[in-house]
């Protein structure tokens, strides 16, 4: 190592730490004032309406959600620069709660201290019911089952968001919300020096932020935007509480006790005591809390979702529900509102430089320290720069998912973003995202319905059991394959399929054979699941096959699939079911074979009949002297795995069954021999081990022939056991024939 090289890295790293530290503050500092406004417009959204006399108390609630439900998530989080507070989605839904509270309580009777009381200790209890609730999602690790959503659908949403940046920046520029009808004369009215920051900023950050892309673009510019508004309000010959007046600063944050008209003094642990709650009106609105906190946990899954994409970090859903279910737990405590995860702040923080989670706590901490110390200063940040802050992302959001995205994804995929995006703009984000998934499944179902769930197609010429047999049975099997019309299935099954799999069974079973059909053959073990729409298919592919006589079999039927077609009644309709396809493949070949007019009956079958045209009379006389007869029981082993290769055997009667012993101590079939057939050549021939375990299925005969007994008939009868080793070359050569159609059939 060259001297000083520890030192320079030291310092690099140093370095590296400063600059991290300053980005998080900048982004920190940033990221305090949006949540201000975020406070001050969303506490006072709570209350609205019949409770507007009492909006002073709104901005407090939602200031003690966003700086607990912050400090929360920043620690807590699965990705490092999120932040949280209160949002628009579940603070719509909380204003209807509270108006429904009060007007429940109004009509009891109740005084406007127990109104307002009751509507607070809602508030408080909406926020613990949903911390309780995402708490237990979370740690149940059902949050994964929520995270499949289309990239389409993720993509809407975050157009919607940009939307929805730009209308709430339009809102707070005029006071209202966006009309085609009224926007032009309410643009018209707008004082020039509210817009005019506005656009500057908006379009000097759109501007640099594509030119140079450096952390210090959006402080920069915000700075710049600050000293333009009052170089402007300057030049105006305005005054700052002119500027106040007009709407162009934050207002200022009630800090000090809050005396609302017509309310006496509240102490909450004596109205408490004294039962100024009116509990019955707030468990009337108990669904109604349930309904925040299901929108809660939609917003939590998409705002995550789209920040995982923004990031490229990883998300981890079920921390994400626990983070935001401990936020609300602590903000309900001290009386705050429901907040969560929110994406705009988030993404915010991460274009202002944070790098950790330093920029989210202190965020929370400034922000508190900030209206607790100089809560005029706070006062004193011009509105119009934030508005550009907002059309900046409102515009990023859009040009990304309504321009680039369309080179990007395919039509269709291309087609939901502009939905959902005018969804959200029309009944907003919930109803967008929900629309936006049905819309995704729909098509889903469209698309998939036409993808092929055909695996594979075979018969039993191309597709054979793993049982060997005789060459000359081997050979039959090959010449009735045509008899058998089989398909592997894969995917999932369901009414958009199965439709195709019924055509496609239609056009083979009617296509012309040199025999007809007989067994039609399924195999399901590539299948991860089916709907109750393919028995009412499986049915009448019963009928198919009861009309042309043949058989139906069904294989490897997952669990769920065979009890669906249980419940159904489908298996009682004389289909034949097996484990595997191999089993299916066996009995099929099974009967194949004992319907065949040209096989001899089993009584007639017999050993020497069915080596004797393999060898001429006396080479076969020869090789049956050397042949050592062995029978052997059920489960008996003809030998075992590791030992020496010292003979091998021709199975007279019977079937015994190669196995590889496994680990766990079971056991795997990899073959069977029947009658005809050869067993332990290879380790013969190649003086090697066994590989395997050999074992009789039931009562079995076999004949021995040793290597001694072998390399004497080599040196004593050259002719004979030339005919022998041709004999093993044809066995060697017919399974290679199955194999090699095997492979051509799965390619």
């Amino acid at each position: 190592m060259k001297p000083g090289t520890t030192g320079s890295a030291t310092q690099v790293r140093a370095r590296l730490r400063v600059r991290g530290l300053i980005g998080d503050l900048i982004a920190g500092a940033v990221s305090t004032l949006v949540m201000l406004c975020y406070a001050m417009s969303l506490g006072t959204l709570v209350f609205s309406a019949d409770l507007a006399r009492y909006a002073e108390l709104g901005v407090p609630t939602a200031l003690v959600s966003c700086v607990v439900t912050a400090l929360v998530i920043a620690l807590t989080s699965s990705m490092r620069m999120n932040i949280g507070g209160p949002d628009s989605n579940a603070t719509a839904f909380l204003a209807g709660v509270a108006a429904g509270v009060a007007s429940s309580v109004r009509a009891d009777g109740g005084s406007p201290q127990t109104i307002l009381l009751t509507v607070l200790i809602a508030i408080a209890l909406c926020s613990i019911v949903t911390g309780v609730i995402l708490y237990a999602i979370g740690s149940s690790k059902r949050s994964r089952s929520l995270q499949f959503l289309p990239y389409p659908v993720v993509g809407g949403f975050l157009a919607g968001t940009g939307y929805l940046l730009i209308a709430g920046a339009f809102r707070v520029l005029t006071g209202e919300a966006p009309h085609w009808r009224t926007l032009f004369a309410l643009l018209t009215q707008l004082h020039w020096l509210a817009w005019t920051p506005a656009v500057v900023v908006g379009a000097l950050l759109t501007t640099l932020s594509r030119a140079w892309n450096h952390a210090a673009v959006l402080p920069l510019t915000l700075a710049f935007g600050i000293a333009l508004f009052y170089f402007l309000l300057y030049a105006a010959d305005l005054s700052v509480d002119d500027a106040r007046h007009m709407g162009l600063l934050l207002p200022h944050v009630p800090l000090r006790p809050i005396h609302v008209p017509e309310l006496p003094a509240l102490h909450l642990p004596s109205s408490l005591a004294h039962s100024h709650v009116d509990w019955p009106a707030i468990g009337a609105h108990l669904p109604e809390t349930l309904v925040v906190t299901s929108v809660a946990a939609i917003t939590i899954l998409m705002n995550s979702t789209a920040m995982g994409a923004a990031t490229g970090e990883d998300v981890d859903l079920n921390r994400e529900m626990r983070a935001a279910g401990l936020a609300n737990i602590a903000s309900g405590m001290l009386g705050g509102m429901v907040g969560y995860q929110s994406f705009n702040r988030s993404l915010l923080n991460v274009r202002a430089g944070a790098t950790s989670r330093m920029a989210g706590v202190f965020a929370s901490l400034a922000c508190l320290i900030l209206l607790a110390v100089s809560p005029d200063l706070v006062a004193l940040f011009p509105v119009p720069v934030l508005v550009g802050l907002q059309l900046f992302l409102g515009l990023r959001l859009l040009i990304q998912w309504l321009v680039t995205a369309y080179s990007k994804l395919n039509w269709h995929e291309y087609l939901l973003i502009p939905v959902i995006l005018g969804m959200v703009a029309v009944y907003g984000v919930v109803t967008g995202v929900v629309a936006g998934v049905i819309a995704a499944c729909v098509m889903f179902a469209l698309l998939y319905g036409r993808a092929s769930c055909v695996r594979l197609e075979f018969d039993a010429s191309t597709r054979t059991s793993n049982v060997e047999r005789s060459i000359e049975q081997t050979q039959r099997l090959r010449e009735l394959g045509t008899q058998v019309c089989g398909t592997c299935l894969q995917g999932f099954l369901f009414f958009g399929t199965v439709n195709s799999i019924l055509q496609r069974m239609r056009e083979r079973l009617s296509a012309h054979r040199p025999a007809p059909v007989r067994f039609v053959v399924l195999d399901f073990a590539a299948t991860t699941g089916m709907d109750a729409s393919v028995s009412v298919g499986f049915v009448k592919l019963r009928h198919m096959c009861a009309g042309i006589d043949a058989d139906l079999v069904l294989t490897a039927l997952p669990a769920r699939s065979r009890d669906l077609l249980a419940k159904t009644g489908t298996l009682s309709l004389r289909i034949h079911e097996f484990a595997t396809l191999d089993a299916g493949l066996e009995w099929v070949e099974d009967r194949l074979l004992a319907a065949d007019s040209h096989a001899l009956p089993v009584s007639e079958e017999n050993f020497y009949a069915m080596l004797a045209v393999h060898f001429t009379p006396h080479a076969l006389d020869m090789l049956m002297a050397c042949l050592e007869v062995c029978d052997i029981g059920m489960g008996q082993p003809l030998f075992l795995r590791g030992e020496p290769g010292d003979a091998m055997y021709f199975v007279e009667r019977g079937r015994v069954t190669v196995s590889l012993p496994l680990v766990g101590g079971g056991s795997v079939r990899l073959r069977s021999f029947g009658a005809g057939t050869i067993v332990g050549e290879m380790a013969v021939y190649s003086q090697k081990p066994r590989s395997a375990n050999v074992h009789a299925e039931g009562p079995a005969r076999v004949r021995r022939l040793s290597l001694a007994a072998l390399r004497a008939l080599e040196q004593d009868d050259a002719v004979t056991a030339q005919q022998f080793h041709r004999f093993v070359v044809k066995v060697m050569a017919s399974r290679l024939a199955v194999a090699d159609e095997a492979l051509r059939a799965d390619h």
